[in-house]
Order: structure tokens, then sequence, then C-alpha cells
């Protein structure tokens, strides 16, 4: 009698199992997790030093005639725009400006410092500059700043993007 129970109990338990589909249990896993949704980081507001950033964000695009790093507020002009003419290798800086005349502009990047002559141009001030030089790469460094000084003594921070290298690359 006790091995017919046995019996009976094992069978029992094997068609019991048999009745559980592991792939139900995994779709249903499945289910219940969201789809994973893709986020940009948050904009720095400050430098690591605690100073102010200029307000906004970088907008990097390239193409077959080069590429430009803008960065701007949401439907304003841009403060800085760096952007590239890969035919003729030129690659240009503009930043905004009220300026008629031109002016000697500091550049403090990657703990080096360069004097950028500017020169009017329609919406501010612009310089042709060399993609080359290791000042102008640091704005492609992660988690850094670099620093514009008008010749009027104006700081503007502005934070790094890693896209700005693709823009000095089609350029070199």
């Amino acid at each position: 009698m006790p091995l017919r129970r046995l019996l009976v109990l094992s069978i029992a338990g094997t068609l019991i199992s048999g009745c559980s589909n592991s792939e139900d249990a995994d779709m249903a896993d499945d289910a219940a997790r969201p789809e994973p949704v893709l986020t940009q980081a948050a904009q720095p507001t400050a430098a690591p030093d605690g100073t102010a950033l200029v307000a906004g964000s970088w907008t990097v695009k390239e193409g077959p005639a080069g590429g430009s790093a803008v960065f701007a507020e949401d439907g304003q002009q841009p403060a800085l725009t760096m952007s590239c003419d890969s035919a003729s290798g030129t690659l240009s800086m503009m930043v905004a400006s009220a300026s008629q005349t031109p002016e000697a502009w500091r550049l403090d990047a990657g703990g080096e410092v360069a004097r950028i002559d500017m020169a009017p141009v329609e919406g501010g001030l612009a310089a042709e500059i060399q993609p080359d030089l290791a000042i102008f790469h640091a704005f492609a460094a992660p988690g850094q700043t670099a620093s514009l000084t008008s010749a009027t003594g104006e700081i503007m921070q502005f934070p790094t993007h890693p896209g700005i290298s693709r823009v000095l690359d089609a350029c070199s």
C-alpha cells in the first residue's frame, strides 16, 4: 500500500511539473519589465570650481561638407559655434557678441591659454582656428570646461562635449 501511494504521488508530481511552462514564465517576466528609454545626461550648470556656465547645450552635426558644434539654449541664438568646411579644411569659431570692431579674446582650456583674434561678422565675432592645436581638442575632453574671455573681461564658460572631436577631425 505505501508503495502504491508513493507511485501515485511521483506520477502526479511528474504530471504537474509537465504542466508548467517555463517559456510562459519568461514571457510574463519580460512583459512586467518596461522597455528601456534612452535619455540624455543632465547638462551641467556649474564648472567644477562652482562658477556658472553659459546656459545651453551642445548640438553636434556632421555631413559631407564638414561638421559643426553649436552651443545654445533651445530657440536662442548660439553662444558659441565651431564649424568645419572639410573642402577647404577651414575651422571657424564664432561667439555671440554685439561688438563691431576686432577684438582679442582669451581661451582657457585643457590647462592651456591662447589668444584668439576675433573679427566682426553677422551675429558675433569669428576667427579661423587651427584644428590640430591641443587647446581646441580640450573642448572634447569629457567633464571639463573651456572659458572664453572677451576684451572687456566678460568670461563665458562652456562645458566640453566629446562630439566636438569629430568636428575638429573633419578639418584635420
